[in-house]
């Protein structure tokens, strides 16, 4: 069964991830980075964004770069399982931000199937005033088309 660790800073880290690209970095650029984000970040934070670093490399997020690091300073640079990450994070923003638009879009394509339907109701029962409803129609079901292809398009982008 797989134990769920505890990465200090975490929202930093993963607002530091989605935002840049770590290539060549010391753990001095992610304390900037952090500051840059959240300048009344106190000192003790910087101990957890050491830790934090640690647990990222044993969870192969990141990895120290061996021809440019020396003893005293390691240089780090992201895998690409970070880079998954960031990708799933993306899409999952993504998705969230398409359901609620798309449940938007499926309210008014209903209101205005329902308006395609109430006049189909009215020349039903006198069609000699088409012509006053035509342009209307057409309008409405331009209208349908346009969700209609929101919806697909949302849909393609997700998959």
């Amino acid at each position: 069964m797989a134990r769920n660790t505890h990465l200090p800073l975490y929202d930093d880290f993963l607002d530091l991830f989605i935002n840049h690209e770590v290539n060549n970095w010391q753990a001095k650029d992610f304390w900037e980075k952090m500051l840059t984000s959240r300048p009344n970040m106190p000192k003790t934070a910087k101990r957890r964004m050491y830790s934090g670093l640690k647990i990222l490399l044993n969870f192969k997020y990141l990895e120290v770069n061996p021809t440019t690091s020396s003893k005293k300073s390691f240089r780090y640079k992201e895998t690409p399982r970070l880079n998954d990450l960031r990708n799933h994070y993306k899409k999952q923003k993504l998705q969230d931000i398409f359901m609620s638009k798309k449940s938007d879009l499926l309210i008014e394509l209903e209101e205005k199937e329902n308006n395609i339907e109430f006049l189909n109701t009215l020349l039903a029962n006198d069609a000699t005033l088409e012509k006053y409803f035509i342009t209307h129609k057409h309008e409405i079901e331009k209208d349908i088309k346009k969700i209609n292809s929101n919806i697909k398009l949302m849909e393609e982008i997700l998959s």
